[in-house]
C-alpha cells in the first residue's frame, strides 16, 4: 500500500442536472446523452481509479453483489450470500448458473479466480492491489514478492462455487466485493487480448446490462448499448448510454439547456444559481481528496523532510477550501475518513466522531515547521510542483493551494502543471511527477 500524506479532504457532493425523459434523447427511442467532467481512464476493472471509469464498468460488468439505493449489499452474480466458516475467515459463495458474458460464455468460479490472483499480482499495476492484497489470505506476500500469485486463497469449488479465505475476519468484505477490482474477468479472452484488453468494443468482454457500442481511450465522446446476454437483477430502461467528456461545467450547463444533454455536473457558483430548477439533483458521496508528494529515489529530496510536509498539511483550511472555494456543498474533513461513511458496529457511533479532529489547520505550528526545514535544507527558496488533471475543481483547488501555502510559507514557489486525466495518472503511475 503506497504511503500516503494526507492534507486535504472534503466530503465531496455529486451535483447534477438531470432531465426525466423530457429532453431531447426521447423515450421512443429509449436513448440518453449523459455529460462527464473528464476522460474514462481505463474500462479493465483492474486498472481504473477514477469515479467515472468506475461508474461506466458498472454498467458493462457485474460482480458477486451489487449496492442497493441504501447503501444494501445484494446478490448479483452470486446466488444468496456467502456461507462462512474457519472462524469468518472463508467464504463460501455460490454462483447463478445463467450469468453469461457478452460473447456467449458463461460466467464461472475460475472468472473471479482469475481476476483477483492477477489484481494481486504486483506485475499488472493494478492502482486498487492493496484492496485484495491486504485482505485475501497470502495477499501481502504477493505483494512482496514472497509468494506467487497463484498462492492466493481464492479457488473454485466447482464451475459455479467460489470459496476465499482472508488473512482475518473482515465484517465489511461483502460489500468490498460490489467494488469493481472484485469483479471477474474472462482469462481466455483478457489473454487473447493482451495490452489491448478494455479499449475498445471488440477488446471488451461485459457481463453487465450494457456492452460497450463505441470506444476508444482518450476519447471525447462514447457510446453503449444494451446486452443481450445479460440475465439479472437490473433491469435497465435505456437501450443506450451515449457519453460526451465536456470539461468545462458552463458549457455542460450550455448544452443541458439547448437539450443536448440529459445530465450534465455543475461545479462553484453554477451550483448555487442553478440549485431551484426542477433538474437539480445532489447526491452526497464521499470521496477524499489528498495531496501526495512524490518520495521516489532521484525526486526532490525536500519531501523526505517531516517539518516540511507538516507545516503544509497545517497551512491548508479544508473549510475555507470547501465553503469559500469550491462552493459546492462540499463539506470540510477533519480526518482521513468522512463522516456518515461507516459506524462502530459496537456503538453505533460514527467513525469520524469518535475518532476526532486529525486535521486541523494551525498557523502557529506552520511557522515552527515551516522555519525548521528551512534551517534543516539551507537555503531560502523551494520550488516545487503540483500536477492535478484538468477538471475544473481541480484547477480551482489548486489555484488555491498555490495562493495559500506561498502566501504562508515564504520561500516556497508552486507550479501548477494540469494534463488530462489520463495523462496524469500515467504520470503518477511512472513516478514522473
Amino acid at each position: 500500500m503506497k504511503k500516503k500524506l494526507t492534507i486535504a479532504a472534503m466530503l465531496a457532493t455529486t451535483l447534477l442536472l438531470a432531465a426525466c425523459g423530457k429532453q431531447s434523447t426521447s423515450q421512443s427511442k429509449k436513448t440518453a446523452t449523459f455529460g462527464l467532467n473528464t476522460e474514462v481512464a481505463s474500462l479493465d476493472t483492474l486498472k481504473a481509479q477514477d469515479p467515472n471509469s468506475f461508474d461506466v464498468q458498472d454498467a458493462l460488468v457485474s460482480g458477486l453483489y451489487r449496492m442497493n439505493a441504501k447503501d444494501q449489499v445484494k446478490p448479483d452474480i452470486a446466488k444468496g450470500m456467502p456461507t462462512k466458516s474457519n472462524g469468518n475467515k472463508t467464504y463460501t459463495i455460490n454462483l447463478r448458473h445463467n450469468a453469461k458474458w457478452s460473447n456467449g460464455a458463461a460466467v464461472t468460479a475460475n472468472d473471479f479466480v482469475y481476476a483477483w490472483t492477477r489484481g494481486a499480482n504486483p506485475a499488472t499495476k493494478s492502482n486498487y492491489a492493496y484492496i485484495i492484497q491486504t485482505i485475501v489470505k497470502n495477499g501481502d506476500k504477493i505483494a512482496t514478492g514472497k509468494m506467487k500469485p497463484s498462492k492466493l486463497a481464492v479457488k473454485a469449488l466447482g464451475k459455479y462455487r467460489l470459496q476465499v479465505t482472508l488473512q482475518k475476519p473482515t465484517p465489511y468484505f461483502t460489500s468490498l466485493l460490489s467494488f469493481n477490482p472484485y469483479f471477474p474477468q474472462n482469462q481466455k479472452f483478457v489473454e487473447k487480448q493482451g495490452n489491448s484488453y478494455a479499449t475498445s468494443p471488440k477488446t471488451m468482454l461485459s457481463n453487465g446490462p450494457f456492452k460497450l457500442k463505441s470506444y476508444r481511450q482518450g476519447t471525447s465522446s462514447f457510446s453503449l448499448t444494451r446486452n443481450k446476454n445479460y440475465v439479472g437483477p437490473v433491469k435497465p430502461r435505456l437501450n443506450q448510454l451515449n457519453f460526451n467528456i465536456i470539461k468545462d461545467a458552463q458549457t455542460g450547463l450550455s448544452q443541458y439547456e439547448g437539450k443536448k444533454l440529459d445530465m450534465t455536473f455543475l461545479t462553484g457558483n453554477l451550483v448555487k444559481n442553478n440549485q431551484n430548477k426542477a433538474g437539480f439533483k445532489t447526491i452526497p458521496n464521499s470521496m477524499v481528496t489528498y495531496l501526495e508528494f512524490n518520495f521516489k529515489k532521484g525526486t526532490n529530496n525536500d519531501f523526505r523532510n517531516k517539518n516540511f510536509r507538516t507545516a503544509i498539511a497545517n497551512a491548508v483550511d479544508t473549510k475555507q477550501l470547501a465553503t469559500k472555494i469550491l462552493q459546492d456543498k462540499s463539506s470540510p474533513l477533519t480526518g482521513y475518513i468522512p463522516p456518515k461513511f461507516v459506524k462502530n458496529t459496537a456503538t453505533g457511533k460514527d467513525f469520524r466522531a469518535e475518532g476526532g479532529k486529525l486535521a486541523v489547520p494551525n498557523k502557529n505550528l506552520v511557522q515552527a515547521n515551516w522555519q525548521r526545514a528551512l534551517k534543516q535544507f539551507n537555503k531560502r527558496q523551494i520550488t516545487i510542483q503540483l500536477l492535478v488533471d484538468d477538471e475544473d475543481w481541480q484547477k480551482t483547488t489548486a489555484q488555491y493551494l498555490q495562493s495559500e501555502l506561498q502566501s504562508q510559507l515564504k520561500g516556497l514557489k508552486i507550479e501548477i502543471r494540469s494534463l488530462p486525466q489520463q495523462q496524469e495518472l500515467g504520470m503518477i503511475a511512472q513516478g514522473k511527477f
